[in-house]
């Protein structure tokens, strides 16, 4: 009964913000401003069908599987992927089922189930370096899809330390945010995680306050990075990407790919001993 509720929340929230962008202009704005139609796919996932993008930066590049937040389209996200294209970072991003041209319903489980199935499209496509990054909603469902796949690393833009205490901050009643089910506990998940995870978050985000980000860096122990960015809007790193956001993004990427690539090539071929 619970995951129901929140199925029907996810899917009344995700359409009424949906809604709002085409009223005020700024979907059809999205949709115009889309160049990448020609790299659109479609991933299984169980009996569903993904609507997803995916922008190559070549064979050697790190590979970033995005998950998006809850009102938003992979077509949203082309401004970020070109410009992550051009900073040497593969990139996809997929609608969850319900969303977009995804085919089924919209709950936890296929959410969770969607971003397992957008991997393994990354690793059939030979990705050997792959990162996943979670915005706003799609931070909660990153560190659970990451807890249960191999990547190498995991980024947190915007997210919140918990899903529930998200609702409060979104302003939800109390009853409702305790009937839900308790998913997607970031700040749980990420102790756990023995990957790399950055942190990155604006403090004038009016959705979910900076605390939440520096309770989720600090809950990383010792894997754990935090970016505090100044002076954007919740959304605002989607729809006016710029470098000063993304570029530190990249870098952490490049890095973190390269020190696991070394340690892959030490487990591979250990140095000989001195004789």
């Amino acid at each position: 009964m619970r995951e129901g509720i929140f199925s029907l929340l996810l899917t009344a929230i995700s359409r009424t913000l949906l809604c709002r962008d085409r009223f005020s202009g700024r979907m059809k704005q999205s949709l115009s401003a889309f160049s990448f139609e020609s790299e659109r796919l479609f991933i299984s996932s169980g009996d569903r069908r993904l609507s997803a993008v995916h922008v190559s930066a070549g064979e050697s590049a790190p590979a970033l599987l995005i998950c998006h937040g809850i009102g938003e389209r992979v077509e949203y996200w082309g401004g970020v992927q070109g410009l992550l294209k051009t900073m040497g970072v593969s990139s996809l991003v997929f609608n969850y089922s319900g969303y977009g041209a995804s085919s089924g319903s919209i709950s936890a489980t296929h959410c969770e189930q969607d971003g397992i199935a957008a991997y393994r499209e990354l690793v059939s496509r030979g990705s050997r370096s792959i990162f996943l990054l979670g915005f706003s909603l799609g931070s909660g469902i990153a560190c659970e899809v990451a807890s249960r796949v191999n990547v190498h690393g995991v980024v947190l833009c915007e997210g919140f330390s918990s899903l529930r205490e998200a609702g409060a901050a979104m302003g939800l009643p109390g009853w409702l945010t305790r009937i839900v089910p308790n998913v997607w506990q970031t700040i749980h998940r990420v102790s756990e995680l023995e990957v790399p995870v950055l942190v990155v978050h604006s403090d004038a985000d009016r959705l979910f306050p900076l605390i939440m980000a520096e309770r989720i860096a600090e809950a990383c122990t010792q894997n754990g990075e935090l970016i505090v960015v100044n002076g954007l809007a919740h959304n605002e790193p989607i729809f006016a990407p710029t470098e000063d956001y993304w570029r530190p993004i990249a870098k952490w990427l490049m890095r973190s790919s390269s020190n696991s690539m070394r340690v892959d090539r030490d487990n591979i071929c250990p140095e000989a001993s001195p004789r």
